[in-house]
Order: structure tokens, then sequence, then C-alpha cells
């Protein structure tokens, strides 16, 4: 995939940007002679909005379009055309995209549907697409899409109906959405507040060209200050990972609203991992890894960029909010939203306070500044501001405006704004009216103050600014990630995992191995378990499944022989009982080798009831080894972002109270020690209320060395739970290893 990134990427010039959201030329394919028609719309809308370049329609039917000439072909047109817009029908674009490949157009999009949603015969008509797209190194956006729009230039190339509209606000956000209409409804909900956008692309089927690309084409652009997404998916983690490292470099900000993270990713896992980290919250950890804000209000789409841009004025500043507001019952809905969030709050910093009484300003008690009514006086309204933002133990100001907003914006709103005016190094400023306030909404925003329409919206994106970017641990480095290891330092560790996988009897197919071949693949990255003895089925006369009795005597004197202390655990080995104890294939305490045979009797007897079809590999027997507490930790290849890995609670409360913690894998040591710490069930391994230490050390490089799975393509899952946390090292109790098929490869556009 990275050589066809590089060369797809090198293809083009440093101007790709331009050819998409300011082309010089455009042609429209297919566009109808009938006005009404939804083809006949991006015309409109680019002549209804000035758009400067030239537009060139292709019909081979006629020679004139609403008055336009008409070319039979792209390749007809005598100039270079930038960007192409295919609105013909679906039996007809692969035909247009021909001709848009020997005329060299830079960039087509195509509204046609009828591809890869239609079933195997769209599949394959979407993927010649693709496949002729890149071979030209055209950039194709679609099928499916409803277009592409610059509102500073007047590129209205979309057949989106709310472009209609007799003027556009323009803004300096940029729009990447898979649903075409909902670049018309941020457009439409933006304009009734005032807020504009600079590009909207609607991407469509996402076929080849993804958000991630899309987003480095324009994120060096300069009229572009912040990017919008809406997202129904992820089709390439690495790619938008990428964007995303440019965008906060660049100090852009990336806001995120995600919809159709299923379960069906979860529903085909085995691991209690697996029924833990569903889609949904493997793309929230990938989203928060790369310094993307995902909101769940939908207006804190438009709303949050612009606080967002304010992060760097907060400087060294704590990350809290002090609430101000001249009406105390909506400054205390804003206050209990924010402490829902984990907004840290503050009241009047003593210097603060003592300003206030000094200037006879009303200041209310606890963490809720309240002005009262003498907050719609201008005078005593900026001084409470002025000495707020200047105040070095302010994080930010968040006020709280009450009915003067709405009547009488010259005294609630314009001592804000002056006060900000003046101090233009201070800390930030947001603001949240109560009632429905259009002016003084638009007298705030005009002055560069962020300003929010509910109160969820506002508290959302309050946290995402005083976030300590904790989720974000791309700055961590390579630590280390091989302390411990036992890997042979003349093979690389992937070339040893994969060796050990291909001496199984897993075969092509992939599927669960048994436990002792998962242990395997776990002490090869330096993670260890109890002493034990593996006794293969194979090694008894009369087998495991035919004479337990026999078997059972079997058993007990060979773990005589091996030495092993009781008290000891015996397990049935089987990769077809992926968790024992729900089939009676596990015995815990047993205290003698008379216990240890009627042990492995009854659990073969039982086992032959709950799991007939079962193949039993062997007997595990193992030292009963006892500690402070115990952990899950799992690793799982998310459909949508790739290989997540888990952190919680041991045995079955991680998955009843999910309460975890969840990162992109590999993780470093650093990273390791976030994730355990995030994790509420360790309160007793950290000393709570005099408890006894666990080691917390020795399980953050378990976590780090088990993480590496995630460059071993074949393991889809990888689990142990529990790991025995004591008050030195931690041991490995049971394991669970879940291989794909050997020719599984995610398909990857670009």
């Amino acid at each position: 995939m990275g050589d066809i990134m590089s060369d797809f990427t090198n293809g083009f010039g440093d101007d790709l940007g331009r050819a998409l959201v300011a082309p010089k030329s455009i042609a429209l394919i297919g566009v109808s002679g009938d006005a009404t028609k939804l083809s006949a719309r991006p015309l409109q809308f680019c002549q209804q909005h000035g758009f400067a370049g030239k537009i060139f329609i292709v019909n081979p039917r006629r020679d004139l379009v609403l008055g336009i000439k008409a070319y039979p072909s792209v390749s007809a047109i005598p100039e270079k055309v930038d960007h192409a817009y295919i609105l013909l029908g679906t039996e007809l674009v692969e035909a247009a995209l021909d001709d848009c490949i020997a005329a060299g157009v830079r960039i087509v999009s195509v509204l046609a549907d009828g591809f890869a949603e239609a079933g195997s015969q769209g599949q394959a008509r979407q993927a010649r697409l693709v496949a002729k797209a890149t071979a030209a190194k055209i950039m194709l956006i679609g099928p499916n899409s409803m277009g592409v729009v610059n509102t500073n230039n007047g590129f209205i190339c979309t057949t989106n109906a709310a472009f209609k509209v007799d003027k556009l606000p323009r803004g300096r956000l940029a729009v990447l959405s898979h649903s075409g209409s909902l670049i018309g409804t941020l457009v439409s909900r933006g304009q009734a507040r005032n807020i504009g956008f600079a590009a909207l692309v609607s991407l469509g089927n996402e076929a080849q060209s993804c958000v991630g690309r899309l987003g480095l084409t324009l994120v060096e652009d300069d009229n572009i200050d912040g990017f919008v997404l809406f997202l129904e998916t992820m089709r390439n983690p690495q790619i938008f990972a990428e964007f995303a490292a440019a965008a906060t470099r660049l100090g852009k900000p990336v806001v995120a609203y995600m919809l159709g993270k299923s379960a069906d990713g979860q529903a085909l896992s085995v691991s209690h991992t697996g029924a833990m980290t569903g889609e949904a919250a493997a793309v929230r950890a990938f989203l928060a890894q790369h310094s993307v804000a995902e909101v769940h209000q939908f207006d804190a789409l438009f709303e949050a960029p612009a606080l967002l841009m304010k992060k760097p004025r907060l400087g060294l500043r704590p990350r809290r909010a002090t609430v101000v507001t001249t009406t105390g019952g909506g400054g205390a809905m804003l206050v209990d939203q924010l402490s829902l969030r984990g907004v840290k709050l503050a009241g009047l910093s003593p210097a603060s306070r003592a300003f206030f009484r000094s200037q006879n300003i009303p200041s209310g008690t606890g963490k809720l500044v309240d002005v009262t009514l003498a907050g719609a006086q201008y005078d005593i309204m900026k001084k409470a501001i002025t000495q707020l933002i200047n105040d070095p133990e302010t994080g930010i100001v968040v006020v709280a405006i009450g009915s003067s907003a709405q009547f009488h914006p010259e005294l609630a709103v314009k001592p804000i704004i002056d006060a900000v005016a003046e101090n233009p190094k201070a800390a930030p400023v947001a603001a949240f009216p109560l009632p429905v306030a259009v002016k003084s909404i638009m007298m705030l925003e005009a002055a560069g103050i962020p300003c929010f329409g509910s109160v969820e919206s506002c508290a959302d994106s309050i946290g995402l600014l005083l976030c300590d970017d904790a989720g974000s641990d791309l700055d961590d480095g390579d630590q280390s990630h091989q302390i411990g290891m036992k890997a042979d330092d003349h093979l690389p560790l992937r070339q040893q995992l994969d060796t050990i996988i291909e001496e199984t009897e897993i075969g092509a197919s992939g599927g669960l191995l048994n436990e002792v071949d998962g242990y395997q693949l776990f002490t090869a990255l330096g993670i260890e378990g109890p002493r034990q003895l593996f006794l293969p089925a194979r090694d008894f006369k009369a087998g495991v499944t035919k004479n337990s009795a026999k078997s059972a005597a079997i058993a007990a004197v060979a773990v005589a022989e091996a030495g092993l202390d009781f008290p000891l655990v015996a397990k049935l080995v089987s990769a077809d009982l992926p968790h024992k104890s729900d089939y009676g294939a596990v015995v815990l305490s047993i205290e003698s080798e008379a216990a240890l045979e009627a042990a492995i009797t009854e659990m073969q007897r039982v086992v032959k009831i709950h799991a007939p079809t079962a193949t039993i590999d062997g007997i595990l027997v193992q030292e009963m080894a006892l500690g402070l507490g115990e952990a899950l930790v799992g690793l799982r290849h998310d459909n949508l972002v790739g290989p997540v890995i888990t952190v919680g609670a041991g045995g079955i409360f991680a998955e009843i109270y999910q309460d975890v913690s969840i990162r992109p894998a590999p993780v470093s040591l650093a990273t390791a020690h976030r994730m355990i710490a995030e994790v509420k069930g360790f309160a007793t391994l950290r000393g709570y209320r005099g408890k006894p230490k666990g080691d917390l050390d020795a399980l953050a490089l378990l976590i780090t060395n088990l993480s590496r799975l995630a460059d071993v393509d074949r393991i889809a899952e990888a689990e142990i739970n529990p790991v025995l946390v004591r008050s030195e090292g931690v041991l490995m109790l049971d394991a669970l290893i879940r291989i794909g098929p050997r020719d599984s490869v995610d398909g990857a556009n670009i």
C-alpha cells in the first residue's frame, strides 16, 4: 500500500488542492437541457455564485445546453480541464472516466449510485473505476458524491439543493462528509448562525480517495483553518492518521461526528476483549490517539472548531474553566454539564476575589462566579472579565449570559467583546447566551469569541479544549517495546511469531489456537506464566477421550515426576473451548494427586456432555499462583481502525462494568501506564486505603510487549485473562489467540 501511495502522491504536483477546490476549468459531463433536472444544478450554482473559472459542458446529443456550447467529449474540449463532474447514469460512468483519462483531467467526481452498495456487479464496476483512476493518477471522488464546493470562489459544483440560497456565508473550515446531504445541512445550519465554510466535499462511496487523502490534499491550504468531518466509517486509518498528524502540526483542529460504528466486528469476536471493544470504542480511541475531537452533539461540529483554535492561548494556564454568569440558574446548568464531562472548575482565585471585593462586584459563592444583575452594567462586566482573563490562575472563562443578551446586547455582550479585544494575549473566552439572541451571537462571533447555541454543545467543546491530550500518545516515541523480551536476537520478532504460527496445526483458514500454542507466542514476547506441565493426548495409550480414569492416573504420575507443587490448576486443552469455565474444563485449588485424578476425570465427563464434538489436545497442569489482583489485557484487529489493545480488571468484571482503557496498538510504556491509570478497578493495586501495591510497572511492560502482536497480520485476537498482578511481577494465567486466514489482506483505498 505504501508504494501505491507514493506513486499516487508523486504523480500530482503541489497544486492538487487547487484543482480540487479552485480549478481553473471544469467539465460538467451529462448536464441536462432541462433546467429543472438535478444534473443542471452544478452549472446553475456555479453561475449564480460567480465562479470565475471556465465551465465546459459535455453532452454528445446537443450542440447547446442551457445556452452554452456543448462538446461531444472531454477530449474534444480545446483546453486543459482540471476537474470533471460526471452526472451520467451508472452504465455510462466508466466510458466517461475513460474519456477523462484520455483528456488528462486531474480530479474526477462521480454522482451516480449503483456501485459498491449495489451487490457484486456494482462492486466489480466500482473496482474497475478505481483501478483505472489509480493507474492514470487521477483523484476519483465518489461514486455517490454530491460534489465539491468552495464558497470563497463560487465553485459550487454540487447537486445539493441547499446551495440555491442567494448568498453563502464564507468561512475558513473545510468539510469532508460521507453524506452528501449533510454538506447542505451544515451550510444551512451554519448560515443561521453566520458561520460559513471554505470547502465542502461529498465523499460518497470513498472508493478511491479517502477522508485522509483529501484531508492531506487540503491541509496546507492557507484559506483553511480547521476541518469538520461527518464520518460513517473509517476506510484507511493509516492515511487518516497522516492527515491528523499534519493538521495537528499546523495547528488546524479536526472535529469529527461519527455514526455507523456497528457491532459486527464485536459479534465475531471470541475473547472478552472483543465483547468489550466494538467498533464504537475502537474508533473513539483511535480518534483520541490522533488528536481528533469527536463530538456527540451535531451543532458542536460547526461550533467547536472556533473554540479549539484558541488552544494555543491556553499556553501554560491551568486546564480548568471559570464560569461567569448573570443568571444563577443558567450558570448552574452549565456548571453541571461541565462537571459531567470531567471538566475541572475553578471559582475566583484569591487575587480575583480581592479585586471583585474592592470593586463591589458580586461574585456568589463556590465555583460559580455569579455577578447577578450587575452583569448588565457595562463597566462592571468589563472589569470582571478583564480581571479574570488576565489572572494567571484562570484557564478559560465561560460566560453564561441571561435575558439581557436578547434585548440589550450593548450591555450584555459589548463589555465581553471589548475586554477581549483590549487583552489579545489573555485567557480564552467562550459565551453561552441562554435566550435566543441572534444579534448577540453575531456580535460575539464577529469579534472572534466562540459562541454556543446549547449548553450540551458548549460543555462538549470546552471539555475537548481542556483535555490534557492524554489520549494522544504520539509524542512518546518508541520507548523500548523490547524490554524483557526473550526473542532471538538474530531474528526479527515478527518473523519468529510467524514461524510459531506456521508450526501449529492452525492451517491456512485460521482459527483458535489451543492454550499451549498460545503460550508459545506469548512466551516469545517475554510474558511468563506459572510452572506447568502439558500432557498431549497422543502420549496416553488409551487417549484422554476414551478412558478418563486411565488418562487421569497417567497425568497424576507425570505431574509427580515433574515436581510441580500443590495446589494445582488442571485444564483441558482445546481450541474448541475458548472459555474453559463455561464448559467445566478447568479446576482450581487441587491439593493432592488423588484430587488431581478426580478433577481430570470429572472435567472429561462434563465436557463430553456440554461439548461432545470438542477435540481435546491434552491436559495442562499448572502450579496455582496467588497475587494481589487480576488484569485483562487483550488485542484485536478492529474492522475499522486496525489493531487496538484493551486493558481492564481481570475475570468477568471488566466485561460486566466496561471499566477498560483502549488504545491503537502497539503502545509505549508511557501509554501503558496511562491506560492502567484510567482503569478504576485497579484502585486497590495502586494502594487504595492502605492496600498493598501491585507491580504495575510489570503490568505496563506486559501490556507493551503484548501490543507488539499488532505487527503480526494473522493475529485477529490475543488475550491474557487473567493476568495475575503480584507485589513483584505478573503472571499469565490463561491465554487465548485467534489466527486469521493466511491470505486475508484488507483492501486499501488511497
